[in-house]
């Protein structure tokens, strides 16, 4: 998708005019070509234009460090062509200078047309720059912007969950840290052995956890997954009770307490509580499909496939909710 919107960048300064030799190696991708040409123009008749050329030439072959003087000297000679300015950015970027980039991918989004493409480029690196810059809040409200506009964007999509993840990770290791000694302390310390495959010791974590508070939220309904994930579902369904006590809205909680509700043969009560998990749950798709499942299974098919239709449109992708789904309207 950069390519893409590069190219693009690239095509516009040059509609309407005769192609050079630089252009036309440019065109047909050799770019070592087209920045030896670029080169030579700039030696007769520098202009801004050209030096962006010769700054995008460097930027196709990853020569970033070349490339920077090229964009700084079009910005000298016009400081208003703000394409220059997101490809400085993006280079000074690639370089580790993310400091400079986010001024300079500032001062681009402050000039850049309200509409035009550049400005998911813009969003993209600006918001990196700031997640470089260990302000990963601000970086992540940019990159939520641009993925507002284009969710497809993979890009944007994978640096989004990869600075939640790693945003996570510290806000729990902080806890551990600070308070090992605690309900928190354990619960995280039951999340990372588990993270390691060391399901054993993560129950008895989070088993330590609810002891030293038993009105703490969370370290239950942990217990009751692992347990249901050991074909468990009585134990589960017992702690999972407990837990709902606490929080009987809990999504998480009603979603594994109607998982054991379906292995225990209690299908009615497993619609009630998955019908609350459904209700509360925004992004995951699977209390839908386990709820359209209990529907199924309880002769309720228009439900089953109205639920069936709000997990694939929490997840589009999802080939459990597609195949329910056309497997529901097939048997009509």
């Amino acid at each position: 998708m950069r390519s893409a919107c590069i190219l693009i960048f690239a095509i516009g300064v040059a509609h309407g005019q005769k192609l050079s030799s630089a252009r036309e190696a440019e065109l047909k991708g050799d770019f070592p070509a087209a920045e030896r040409a670029y080169e030579r123009e700039l030696q007769s008749h520098p202009s801004a234009d050209l030096w962006q050329r010769l700054g995008l030439t460097r930027h196709l072959q990853s020569k970033f460090d070349t490339a920077i003087p090229a964009f700084r000297e079009a910005l000298r000679l016009n400081p208003s062509l703000w394409t220059s300015r997101v490809f400085l950015g993006i280079c000074l970027y690639r370089e580790n200078l993310f400091q400079e980039a986010r001024s300079e991918l500032e001062h681009a989004e402050r000039e850049a047309p309200p509409n035009d493409p550049g400005r998911d480029e813009i969003d993209y690196w600006l918001g990196a720059s700031l997640i470089a810059l260990k302000q990963p809040l601000a970086g992540l409200a940019i990159i939520e912007r641009l993925l507002t506009r284009r969710p497809s964007r993979l890009d944007a999509l994978e640096l989004a969950v990869q600075t939640y993840t790693d945003l996570g990770s510290s806000l729990w290791n902080q806890v551990a840290e600070q308070s090992f000694e605690s309900a928190a302390g354990y619960e995280v310390h039951g999340h990372a052995l588990e993270a390691e495959g060391n399901v054993q010791q993560a129950l008895e974590a989070y088993r330590r956890s609810k002891t030293l508070d038993p009105r703490r939220v969370g370290p239950g309904t942990a217990t009751g997954r692992l347990l249901l994930s050991q074909g468990k579902p009585a134990e589960a369904r017992a702690v999972l009770n407990d837990e709902l006590k606490l929080a009987p809205f809990d999504p998480q909680a009603c979603y594994y307490a109607g998982l054991a509700a379906i292995q225990l043969g209690d299908t009615a009560e497993a619609a009630r509580l998955l019908e609350i998990a459904d209700r509360w749950t925004k992004h995951d798709p699977e209390p839908a499909i386990a709820l359209a499942q209990v529907y199924l299974a309880l002769g309720k098919r228009n439900d089953a496939a109205a639920a069936a239709r709000r997990a694939l449109m929490l997840a589009p992708a999802s080939g459990a909710a597609r195949d329910l789904l056309s497997a529901l309207q097939q048997g009509k």
